[in-house]
């Protein structure tokens, strides 16, 4: 079944769990009633041992007395629920008796002390005639039961008697009961179980967003069953080994830097002390790039450890100051506004990473030109367009590595590569760490970087 046939399916566990164990008390009900109405007792036992009674009273009546005597006897017991009269002929034909009735018939001798050979017929019936154990579904399964009965007196008459019993599974006052006492207490203890163990994954979905934004939370309290448990302790010996990763990487990086910094720095001395040549200006402009690949390393690196702390910032007003600092700058950029925009995140990070991306659209695009819609997929989708020839479609993912970059004017030659090549790394990592993505699109004219970032409510 397509997605859109489930929109009414719960989408929480706690939901989905109360919703299957309603259904499965209503089909284990349905499942009951179906089987005993198959091959359940029919009759109520008091029903039952009342309606015996009553034949054994009207046979005593019927074979003690005379006939004379005996026939207002058996008028009176006549009620809305019993009919009792002698006959010449039984009411009932002799047949094949199923189950129940042979049970009745059974009971019915040994308590007159009657042999097998004296006729006893038992027909248990609706009281529209149907068979009784008709279908559940099928409107005549819900009607009341008649017993009627034919028995052979010493005379050679026949009492015949037609009784309405109380039935054994009255469905409507059974499932009046007994769905609520049933569903109620299981649907209770299933809350409080599936709370017990949905709460540890749901704090440990919200710290896992909050690692993926870079953000380090305290570490979890350890609850809820085992498996829980057991995910939360490996949730938090993760967070600390990639915490722990991270400042050794940065500082050992930062050593790096320093530690290349001197010797850069004593060549550069040194060069200049020689005279001036072609191969001195080659060795002080290789001089120039490696300081410039340090710096620019460093900073990518720094950006991986930026500690500035989570805000809930306006998306619009953080594009409008852009907009305005390139237009001080003397470069036009196409902006035609957009409604309110909130984000969770850095902001002074993001306002870089989409300063690089900027940057990229007036240096190899000659222009650029920004757009921002709603996006029912991940919140808000950004567009920065530019009016150059765009690049190979086998390298629109690979120049978003870092030190890989293609020179504008050589864009149609892959091999060839240009200044660090770290703008697009940065920028990308940035915007994943906003729980967003950065992906680029060659459009006609130009390249489009699409920047999808997830939303916020509005204050």
């Amino acid at each position: 079944m397509s997605p859109d046939g489930w929109r009414w399916w719960p989408q929480r566990m706690a939901s989905q769990l109360g919703v299957l164990l309603l259904l499965a008390l209503l089909v284990s009900n349905g499942v009951a009633m179906l089987v005993l109405q198959r091959a359940g007792t029919l009759l109520h036992p008091l029903a039952d041992a009342q309606a015996l009674e009553r034949l054994a009273i009207a046979y005593q009546i019927a074979t003690r007395l005379p006939p004379v005597q005996a026939q207002p006897l058996l008028a009176a017991m006549s009620s809305g629920k019993l009919s009792v009269q002698r006959a010449p002929s039984a009411q009932v034909a002799a047949l094949d008796m199923r189950t129940e009735e042979r049970r009745l018939a059974r009971q019915l001798r040994r308590t007159l002390g009657l042999g097998e050979a004296t006729p006893v017929w038992m027909q248990l019936e609706r009281v529209d005639g149907s068979h009784a154990r008709v279908q559940v579904l099928h409107p005549s399964g819900w009607a009341p039961l008649r017993l009627r009965s034919s028995v052979r007196l010493p005379d050679g008459q026949w009492l015949n008697a037609v009784q309405h019993p109380a039935g054994g599974y009255e469905w409507r006052r059974l499932l009046a009961y007994s769905l609520p006492v049933s569903t109620l207490p299981v649907l209770l203890i299933a809350y409080v179980f599936v709370y017990r163990v949905v709460r540890p994954f749901r704090c440990l979905a919200q710290a896992t967003e909050q690692v993926s934004r870079g953000e380090w939370s305290t570490p979890l309290r350890l609850s809820g069953p085992r498996e829980a448990r057991e995910l939360t302790a490996a949730f938090n010996t993760m967070q600390e080994r990639l915490g722990r990763h991270v400042e050794s990487r940065t500082r050992m990086l930062a050593a790096l830097g320093h530690d290349f910094g001197t010797p850069i720095t004593e060549l550069r001395l040194q060069l200049e002390l020689l005279p001036d040549s072609p191969e001195r200006q080659d060795m002080l402009d290789s001089l120039a790039e490696l300081a410039a690949m340090v710096r620019e390393t460093l900073a990518f690196v720094r950006d991986d450890a930026q500690h500035e702390p989570l805000q809930r910032f306006s998306l619009t007003a953080l594009l409008e100051a852009l907009v305005l600092r390139y237009r001080r700058l003397g470069r036009t950029l196409d902006w035609s506004g957009a409604p309110p925009a909130w984000c969770l995140g850095r902001p002074l990070a993001l306002k870089r990473a989409l300063s690089n991306l900027i940057d990229n659209a007036f240096v190899h695009g000659g222009g650029a030109e920004l757009t921002l819609r709603a996006d029912d997929a991940h919140g808000w989708r950004l567009e920065i367009r530019d009016h150059g020839p765009g690049i190979p479609e086998e390298w629109l993912e690979q120049v978003m590595e870092p030190f890989v970059q293609l020179a504008p004017a050589d864009a149609a030659q892959p091999g060839h590569r240009g200044g660090m090549g770290l703008g697009l790394a940065i920028a990308r990592a940035c915007i994943q760490a906003h729980g967003g993505e950065l992906v680029l699109e060659n459009r006609t004219p130009g390249l489009c970087a699409i920047v999808q970032l997830p939303g916020v409510p509005a204050a």
